[in-house]
């Protein structure tokens, strides 16, 4: 047997699984890295951020104490210069009010929060009172002589405003401690956050790295079971194909037979290497073929699982020409970039056989059974016939007869006697009129179909009870005997089954004729059948109003409901009733 190889082969499933897996462990390890570095980066700025504020929180305090030491050196200038009066004291004066100024100047572009900013203009206030009365000290001392400065400086109270500066600068200079701390705190934390950030990275790039290790083991073991359980799907495709009561051939997108298996020789009669890389079309009757032709190229443009030919009668040619019956399911696979249709092939040349001759034997059945029914109509019609014209006659003349005997005064010692004789006589007569009337009205074929439902049903409330309402619409006057013979059966049926078992209290008759269709419905309410009594040979009675309504081409439908009662319809088309 040849066998297709797809050129694709050698990526086979599990090869596929292990290269997705390693391409996403890769694209995992990428990220890993990835995210280890923007934590590294992360790390940094936070801790370079961390180092600018603790640095700007230095540079506050040395602020603060470089202005706390210029007040100091400008105060030392002036004592130095009220008491001595030495001009070199002036010179130092001037240079330590210009670093005050400096100082007080860089202090507040420092402050990096709006409470030490209201503190250090606190602070600038004190030392601008302070500068006041230094200068003002300096100038008495160099117009006026000694005295004038030290009252002036008296004046001033230069300890308690130098206290009061010196306590301004160290509320600054504890709140800049304070936030030196913090942010130390915050960088150590933040120092300790990237790192712990980036051991645990690390750690799951670990935990990774022996996870992708432990999966791609996994997905070899898996490529190797999974290309083992191929091999086994394909020896038991291959076994399954080779065995398999079904002639199997596989069928090219050029319409060439590809594949073949054993049972295709034994149905066909063609050996493996004669189909082999032929059109399909040799196994096609030759009438067929160019329309199959058209149905192939359809196929391919669309492939399905599916019946060919669904509702047709397919046909296969052998090699030696014979043409025989088949049933054809197609399927379809794909190899590579081309597509295989598959068709399963069976001979059902004996099934139809034998369905032809249950067909046969069914109408035969049927046949028989119509003219069982016919000749049973007519045996009842001549009984019928009979028991009127003859018995029924007799009956009456003895009858007559008896009333003539009566009346002889001679018997008139057994006139009770006759009497009663008369009577009986009398009431044989009505029954075999009615015996009669059942086996066949008379009515039916005098005056018509119509008028010998509507008595029946007269007869019908009478005996049973039940009120019979009777409705007829557009009957025609003349009927085919058959076609009246049926239905009044039928109609019988209906009420004696109504009698028997609907336990209702009316029942509701219609005749009449629709579009070329007599149609008559009888309707009860009354307990209904149930789906066991409705079951296809349940029961003798609808079995034969079926077989009537066949026979003239009509159907009998039923339906019923437990407790919503019963309703019988039957159809039969007079397309040319007049």
């Amino acid at each position: 047997m040849q066998t297709l190889k797809s050129p694709d082969e050698p990526t086979s499933p599990g090869n596929q699984v292990l290269a997705r897996r390693s391409i996403f462990w890769s694209f995992v390890g990428l990220g890993m890295l990835l995210v280890i570095a923007v934590l590294g980066i992360w790390t940094l700025r936070q801790v370079a951020e961390s180092d600018f504020w603790v640095d700007h929180t230095r540079e506050v305090i040395n602020a603060n104490q470089q202005l706390l030491s210029d007040i100091r050196d400008a105060q030392s200038a002036e004592r130095g210069y009220i008491i001595t009066g030495d001009e070199a004291y002036l010179e130092q004066y001037r240079s330590a009010s210009a670093n005050i100024s400096r100082s007080s100047q860089n202090l507040q572009l420092m402050a990096d929060n709006p409470e030490q900013q209201k503190r250090i203009r606190s602070l600038q206030a004190l030392i601008d009172e302070r500068v006041v009365v230094l200068n003002d000290a300096m100038r008495q001392r160099k117009e006026s002589g000694f005295d004038a400065a030290r009252a002036v400086v008296l004046a001033g109270q230069g300890r308690a405003a130098m206290q009061q500066i010196r306590d301004a600068s160290q509320e600054i200079q504890a709140e800049e401690y304070r936030l030196l701390q913090e942010r130390t705190n915050i960088r150590q934390r933040r120092l300790r956050e990237g790192l712990i950030a980036t051991l645990l990275a690390a750690l799951v790039a670990l935990v990774t790295l022996i996870l992708a290790s432990i999966d791609v083991r996994r997905a070899v073991r898996q490529g190797n079971v999974a290309r083992e359980q191929k091999e086994e799907s394909q020896a038991t495709t291959r076994a399954l194909f080779e065995a398999a009561a079904q002639a199997i051939f596989v069928v090219d997108q050029g319409g060439r037979i590809a594949m073949v298996n054993p049972a295709t020789e034994k149905m066909l009669g063609y050996a493996e290497s004669e189909l082999i890389g032929q059109p399909v079309e040799l196994l096609v009757p030759e009438n067929l073929r160019g329309g199959h032709a058209g149905h192939r190229t359809r196929y391919f443009h669309n492939p399905q699982n599916r019946p060919m030919g669904f509702g047709l009668d397919l046909q296969a040619r052998k090699r030696d020409g014979t043409i025989f019956d088949v049933e054809i399911s197609l399927s379809y696979f794909r190899l590579g970039q081309e597509t295989l249709a598959v068709a399963f092939m069976s001979d059902i040349s004996k099934r139809k056989a034998d369905e032809q001759a249950i067909r046969r034997q069914r109408e035969d059945l049927r046949s028989l059974a119509g003219r069982l029914m016919t000749a049973q109509d007519d045996e009842r019609r001549r009984i019928a016939r009979d028991l009127h014209d003859d018995l029924s006659q007799k009956l009456a003349y003895l009858a007559m007869d008896l009333g003539k005997l009566a009346s002889n005064p001679a018997a008139r010692e057994m006139l009770d006697q006759l009497r009663a004789l008369q009577r009986r006589a009398r009431e044989a007569a009505e029954s075999v009129r009615l015996i009669s009337h059942q086996l066949h009205p008379s009515i039916l074929d005098d005056i018509g179909l119509q008028a010998a439902l509507e008595q029946y049903c007269e007869e019908f409330e009478e005996r049973s009870g039940i009120r019979t309402h009777f409705l007829s619409r557009d009957v025609p006057d003349s009927l085919p005997r058959e076609v009246a013979s049926s239905m009044y059966h039928i109609f019988q049926e209906s009420l004696r089954n109504v009698s028997k078992h609907s336990d209702t209290e009316e029942v509701f008759v219609t005749l009449e004729f629709v579009d070329h269709v007599l149609r008559l419905n009888v309707r009860d309410e009354g307990v209904g059948l149930s789906a066991e009594q409705l079951k296809p040979g349940a029961g003798i009675g609808i079995m034969g109003m079926k077989e009537r309504a066949h026979l003239v081409n009509g159907k009998v439908s039923i339906e019923s409901q437990l407790g919503e009662g019963t309703e019988v319809t039957v159809t039969v088309p007079l397309s040319d009733a007049g």
